[in-house]
């Protein structure tokens, strides 16, 4: 939706009416208009229930209001009781109906008394409302509803207006409704090419160990394999923290949340290392949380990795492209497990 701007109806600084709508003076007010109905009591309590678990959702008569909040610090004082903390938040609005209308208003920072020392207010709130539209449209049955409208409309099949709704969301945050299916986020490198590489690692194998030692069960064979296809297919770093050097060492084996993931990796105890330019080194990080608290962007967001040995939660870069490379999150890292590089 962030990219949708041919069905972008209005966005404005002004004191206009639409549907009901006030926005005070001095809001900045953005309305999207969807061709979609959202009428029946069953789909608007599924779109609240599948936002729930990330958003606070509120409804209210024909409305669900939808509020990202998100907390802003100052520490670059070098005395700890002058540091300084503010929550802000930002709501968008789901107007229900034979039309579907969705609505973000940015309240001016004087909304918020103890945030007058917060830089770059309105880009940031502005940007998380747009993720929030994202978000909504990606994960809840009125994007499913926008898909079948573009099919009918444009003659597209299924897979081309998924696509199309991919591209029209970038900041869309996939929300978890399972543990299970937050473990299969990172898309493993195709199957044939997984079958094809365990077929050439298990024949070196075979060559590699002693005739006497080849009669062994099947169970221990399948479990053996399993293990080498874990294997890096260079030598494993062998310093302390992150490898500096992992885009040499390692290989892209999938994606999680936009950005990369480096092998290898073998839920759940090789998870590998997330990100290219704001990488975290997932298989040593022990969720600390100190840089999640250090970075000025929010760049990180907690991901749940149950059942790995070093901790089950870990610091995703869910928005690498936000970084402004300060470094200050890799400097706190106690098990140095981030490695910030520069683009370009």
């Amino acid at each position: 939706m962030s990219s949708l701007l041919e069905d972008k109806v209005y966005a404005v600084l002004s004191e206009t009416t639409k549907r009901g709508v006030y926005p005070l003076h001095g809001y900045k007010y953005g309305l999207y208009r969807l061709p979609v109905e959202l009428t029946s009591k069953e789909e608007v309590s599924s779109v609240v229930s599948a936002l729930s678990s990330m958003f606070k959702v509120d409804t209210y008569a024909d409305r669900i209001y939808v509020t990202y909040k998100w907390k802003e610090q100052d520490v670059t004082s070098t005395k700890p009781e002058e540091w300084k903390e503010a929550e802000l938040e930002v709501t968008v609005e789901i107007v229900t109906g034979d039309v579907i209308d969705i609505i973000y208003q940015i309240k001016p920072l004087d909304y918020f008394p103890d945030a007058y020392w917060v830089k770059n207010y309105r880009i940031k709130a502005d940007n998380y409302a747009k993720m929030v539209i994202d978000t909504i449209l990606r994960n809840t049955i009125i994007g499913d509803k926008l898909v079948k409208y573009w099919i009918n409309k444009y003659k597209m099949d299924e897979s081309t207006a998924r696509k199309r709704l991919e591209g029209l969301t970038p900041l869309a945050r996939v929300v978890m409704v399972q543990q299970a299916v937050a473990q299969q986020q990172v898309q493993q490198v195709p199957q044939a090419q997984q079958q094809q590489q365990q077929v050439q690692q298990s024949k070196q194998q075979t060559q590699q160990v002693p005739q006497a030692q080849a009669k062994v069960t099947s169970t221990a064979t399948a479990t053996t394999t399993t293990a080498t296809t874990a294997k890096p297919t260079t030598a494993a770093h062998t310093g302390k923290g992150i490898d500096p050097n992992f885009r040499n060492n390692r290989q892209v084996v999938g994606e999680h949340a936009g950005h990369a993931v480096w092998g290898p990796v073998n839920p759940p105890q090789l998870l590998g290392i997330h990100g290219t330019y704001v990488a975290v080194d997932f298989d040593i990080c022990v969720a600390d949380g100190a840089c999640i608290e250090a970075c000025p962007v929010n760049v990180y967001e907690w991901f749940e990795t149950p059942g790995h040995p070093a901790s089950e939660k870990k610091a995703d870069p869910a928005r690498e492209a936000d970084c402004i490379f300060c470094l200050a999150c890799e400097t706190v890292c106690p098990p140095m497990a981030i490695k910030i590089t520069k683009r370009g």
